[in-house]
């Protein structure tokens, strides 16, 4: 790195979470991501934190997070469907997502994530077809958070279409959309760290919020950043050229707090050096 790359390097200023896992209690979760540091948790909306499952929760729940000055990123369920070929389910699908995002706004939560992703089959239903089954929904589903006061942050997966190689078409399509820039799903999708960092470099003004996962490489494992083989440093330098700004979840698969704020330690580590 020469002076001159220094010099017109900016900074990364993360907001960061972590996700809460099913198994974690939400009230104490809360109060120890206060205790630690963490500016907000990611609550998915599935298991037992399913929408329907916690309805007579909202208030409390909003309650905790005041009393704790912990915000909050809501993540829709990743197993409803979007993206089907049969027109009731995917109606059904807008209802809920539509559905979530009044309980995210309810809670108090700005961000809301979800998946542009279709589970037609491969072998019934082509590719472009697939493809279009998710644009009757996002044409739905992006206006409906914006109308919420929420910022939909569709986040890029691992298939064969809006995977981060494809994620230009999509926020083309979507001006009004946001991007979750998700780490693992990214590189099983191809992009080796320097691509990542031109992605975040070149869409950083549509990226609103960033999954931080490790992964030794051949599965989306959700490890900690600094447990896998990503170079997040790379990637961060690539944020900090365009002066990027916003929320970063640790999306960890573990219950145990110690290893969840090993995570954040390494990221602090890192961004210090960028």
């Amino acid at each position: 790195m020469t002076s001159s790359d220094t010099e017109a390097r900016g900074d990364v200023d993360l907001d960061v979470g972590f996700t809460l896992g099913l198994d974690l209690p939400f009230e104490r979760s809360v109060e120890w991501a206060a205790d630690v540091g963490f500016e907000f948790v990611e609550l998915l909306l599935d298991g037992r934190y399913a929408r329907e499952r916690i309805a007579d929760r909202r208030d409390a729940m909003r309650g905790t997070l005041a009393d704790a000055g912990v915000g909050l990123v809501v993540h829709l369920p990743f197993t409803v469907d979007p993206g089907s070929p049969f027109t009731p389910v995917r109606d059904g699908a807008v209802a809920e997502f539509t559905a979530g995002m009044d309980f995210a706004a309810g809670l108090g939560a700005e961000t809301v994530v979800f998946h542009p992703s279709s589970d037609a089959w491969e072998l019934g239903w082509t590719e472009s077809e697939r493809r279009e089954f998710v644009h009757a929904s996002l044409d739905e589903l992006i206006p409906a958070a914006r109308e919420r006061g929420l910022v939909p942050c569709v986040e890029n997966v691992v298939s064969s279409y809006y995977d981060a190689t494809a994620f230009p078409e999509l926020l083309e399509r979507y001006p009004d959309a946001s991007m979750t820039f998700d780490t693992s799903h990214a590189l099983l999708a191809g992009m080796d760290e320097t691509e990542m960092a031109r992605f975040c470099r070149e869409h950083a003004d549509r990226i609103g919020h960033l999954h931080l996962v490790d992964t030794r490489g051949g599965d989306d494992e959700h490890l900690p950043v600094g447990m896998g083989r990503i170079d997040f440093a790379t990637v961060f330098a690539g944020l900090a050229d365009a002066d990027w700004s916003g929320t970063a979840t640790l999306e960890v698969g573990t219950e145990d707090y110690d290893t969840i704020a090993l995570g954040k330690d390494h990221v602090e580590e890192l961004l210090a050096a960028v």
